[in-house]
């Protein structure tokens, strides 16, 4: 708050000019501002002014009748071992008004230990903050228990926080972790599915739900037509949220044409329902090449029983694609082989290129037993192409 005075040329010879004081607004609750005293030495003139009225907020303040206590935050040091002599840490008083606060130690460190910063205004809100650190002896933190107490005489309060000790903080349970928001993923149809095996299915995953109260996933489709979903799975995580998930067949068709489907989810927890959909990507199309590297002379020359065959796929957008291996026109097992996630093919190279290897028995390949690597991909004009390898072949 401020209380204003013109000094014109009638009070005071040679003054025009605004006087302004600054008063805090609880000194004003005590002792309200109704006049005020001038003297001018150079003139050795003293006026006396009545008729003072109350004062005005300053812009960017609270009024006298919005007195806001601090809130209070102990700042501890990191737990587990000191490896320095000394510890240091403190109080975090924000959010009063108006000034001043005094902020007390306990047990007493005297002034050297402690330093208290100067107080912060925030604008937005009109509200100060101020922040007091002690330094103290890694010892004496191992065995007491510090304590500051804020006081904030404008709203009479006081209010103390506690700062473990060592011992305490690090044999403290950890705090729980903040709860995590429920999302919820669509995946596509794999392109083998979609394109060999004639059996597509989107799924609809949901993470990160704390039960499964009230919970419903529900498919829908853009067009008329039948949906048969399967039954909702759930899964318990490490972190005791919940995982569901729900797959739903569609046919090649229906994707080809760009239906959109639509899953929604809802739960207890949840304020709306969660409502993702997904379609065919439109767009920009590139098939893949298909490249096989037989082992290397190296590997052939170990002592190992087991070589590796490598598929290289590259060139393809978008990145949705299946690798698929065989041996003498037989499927391979899937725990024989890995294949890479898809990966940008260079940073000025919108792309996706992967890695399969397939691992082989020596004696398999030096029979010549051929193998064959099948990539599917929306961009081939059959869907689908391969390439087979062989030691007799060399290709």
């Amino acid at each position: 708050c401020y209380c204003k005075v013109l000094l014109t040329g009638h009070t005071l010879p040679g003054v025009n000019h605004p006087f302004v004081l600054l008063l805090p607004s609880h000194l004003l609750q005590e002792a309200p501002c109704t006049g005020c005293s001038i003297s001018h030495r150079c003139h050795q003139l003293s006026r006396s002014v009545g008729g003072v009225r109350p004062c005005t907020p300053l812009p960017g303040t609270h009024s006298d009748s919005h007195a806001t206590a601090p809130s209070v935050f102990p700042l501890t040091s990191c737990t587990g071992e000191v490896t320095t002599s000394q510890v240091t840490f403190g109080c975090l008083a924000k959010g009063y008004f108006p000034e001043p606060v005094t902020v007390t130690w306990s047990p007493n460190v005297g002034s050297s230990g402690v330093r208290t910063y100067p107080s912060v205004l925030q604008p937005s809100s009109g509200l100060y903050s101020l922040s007091s650190q002690v330094t103290v002896p890694a010892s004496s933190w191992e065995s007491n228990t510090y304590r500051c107490t804020v006081e904030h005489q404008p709203t009479s309060s006081s209010i103390s926080k506690e700062i473990p000790s060592r011992d305490a903080a690090s044999t403290s349970p950890p705090a729980p972790a903040s709860p995590r928001k429920s999302q919820v993923f669509l995946v596509p149809p794999s392109p083998a599915a979609l394109y060999v095996a004639q059996n597509p299915m989107l799924t609809c995953l949901v993470v990160n739900l704390p039960s499964d109260s009230g919970l419903q996933v529900v498919w829908s489709r853009e067009k008329p037509g039948s949906i048969n979903p399967d039954p909702l799975t759930l899964n318990e995580q490490f972190n005791n949220t919940i995982t569901a998930s729900r797959s739903m067949p569609i046919f090649t068709r229906d994707w080809e044409a760009g239906e959109t489907f639509t899953c929604k989810v809802e739960h207890s927890d949840l304020v709306s329902p969660l409502i993702k959909s997904i379609s065919k990507m439109p767009g920009k199309h590139s098939a893949p090449g298909v490249y096989l590297l037989q082992p290397h002379m190296h590997e052939l020359s170990s002592k190992g029983d087991s070589v590796s065959v490598t598929c290289l796929v590259r060139g393809f957008f978008p990145e949705d694609i299946s690798v698929q291996w065989m041996k003498n026109h037989e499927g391979e097992k899937e725990t024989d082989y890995i294949t890479t996630p898809p990966m940008k093919d260079g940073a000025s190279d919108s792309n996706f290129f992967l890695y399969s290897k397939l691992k082989v028995s020596k004696a398999s390949w030096n029979s010549g037993d051929t193998y064959t690597c099948m990539v599917t991909h929306e961009a081939l004009s059959l869907k689908f192409t391969q390439r087979s390898i062989s030691k007799i072949s060399g290709k």
